[in-house]
């Protein structure tokens, strides 16, 4: 799916992104098949040509909880912050192609308090959902594990 930096917005605007919450513990977050139903919910939004966001907290033994999210956007910037796609990073006009990142936000992650890497580009959606899930269960499982070891 492409979209310009315009139709994006205006989507985000209108509230025509598709989202789905849930709540997990630390171990539970983890798992192929919780991870199976985040990555197979967002590809089923991409292929209908809806933006899509699978927010899931994440329960702690220690502290706070932690925002995990799988988000559709154009670069790594999260949803929540899409006013910062001006015309200074892209063309307002020109359509890209919607990618899909892992984002997740804690106080424990790093100084920022956010990470954000792409999941899946234009040509890695329409490829093996087991080759995706394996990559996300890998980046979750080492961001919770910095976040744990951080309030240890």
């Amino acid at each position: 799916m492409k979209m310009s930096v315009a139709d994006y917005l205006s989507q985000l605007t209108s509230d025509q992104v598709v989202t789905e919450e849930v709540e997990k513990t630390a171990a539970q977050s983890q798992q192929k098949t919780v991870l199976t139903t985040a990555i197979n919910f967002m590809i089923e939004q991409l292929d209908t040509g809806h933006l899509g966001q699978y927010k899931m907290n994440i329960k702690m033994k220690k502290g706070d909880p932690v925002s995990f999210r799988l988000e559709t956007n154009l670069i790594n910037i999260p949803m929540d912050e899409a006013e910062r796609l001006d015309v200074k990073l892209l063309d307002k006009e020109i359509e890209y192609p919607v990618n899909l990142y892992l984002v997740m936000e804690s106080e424990d992650i790093n100084k920022t308090g956010l990470r954000i890497d792409e999941l899946a580009n234009e040509t890695d959606q329409s490829g093996k959902t087991t080759d995706l899930v394996t990559k996300a269960q890998e980046w979750v499982a080492e961001h919770l594990a910095d976040i744990m070891e951080a309030r240890a």
